[in-house]
């Protein structure tokens, strides 16, 4: 994992419970009654904004609304780029072949496109290793054993988040048109990071996340994308604001 990843786990929405209910046990221990109150209240609205009322919902819808994936496939691609973060690199080191995280369906469509585009390379574009293992490694492996000839699969690497990804495809594929493949809502980020970049790409989101259904009794599910929703809020300011965009 890597460190802005880490300290979003630590610090993020979803980690404010943890933090919450350690305040507040804190303040009991030590018989700070009105603090621990004030805790309990927080924790309280924590649980309304986070897990009961729909707002990570409402959140994704907006992340993903922003890139559509178009009705019909461009006609002039040069080639398909996938960027990495479905791979779960300790479990695929565990069982010797890749394993899906959450957001598997990035490294999966890009098979049914590979047949749309014959003429076309598919590129895994990431960085991140695990004991020597890289994640575009894994993923160049799986689509070889699904069919892809290793001449028709191309790697990025050594690109540890969105903006070095999009300038390790502006250095790979100079002046191509490539069809960006990646979650529905890491795409405004991303297609931000590829314009600051150059590159011409054309956005193909997979992996929805927002649901049908404004209210949910899934309150696990309700954290996590509010969570994720968030990451890709406060990482697209944090491109703005540190010049990256």
């Amino acid at each position: 994992m890597s460190l802005n990843y880490l300290l979003w786990a630590l610090f993020g929405p979803a980690g404010w419970f943890v933090w919450l209910i350690l305040l507040t046990a804190t303040f009991l221990l030590n018989g700070a009654l009105r603090p621990a109150r004030g805790a309990i209240v927080l924790l309280a609205l924590w649980t309304l904004v986070f897990a009961i009322l729909p707002t990570g919902n409402w959140l994704m819808s907006r992340l993903e609304a922003a890139y559509p994936r178009p009705a019909a496939l461009p006609e002039q691609i040069d080639a398909v780029v996938v960027l990495a973060g479905a791979e779960r690199l300790r479990a695929s080191a565990l069982s010797g072949s890749l394993e899906f995280g959450p957001h598997g369906e990035r490294v999966s469509e890009a098979l049914p496109l590979s047949r749309a585009y014959p003429q076309a390379k598919i590129w895994i574009v990431g960085g991140v290793t695990h004991e020597g293992s890289r994640d575009v490694d894994w993923t160049a492996d799986y689509w070889h054993r699904a069919g892809l000839p290793q001449g028709r699969i191309g790697k990025v690497t050594g690109t540890l988040d969105t903006c070095t990804n999009a300038r390790g495809i502006a250095s790979a594929l100079p002046g191509k048109r490539v069809l960006l493949v990646t979650s529905g809502f890491h795409m405004p980020r991303a297609m931000a990071c590829m314009k600051a970049a150059g590159v011409d790409a054309v956005a193909y989101p997979v992996d929805r996340q927002a649901s049908d259904r404004e209210f949910s009794p899934a309150f696990i599910e309700n954290i996590e994308r509010a969570d994720l929703a968030l990451h890709e809020y406060v990482g697209l300011a944090w491109y703005r604001l540190s010049g990256r965009l």
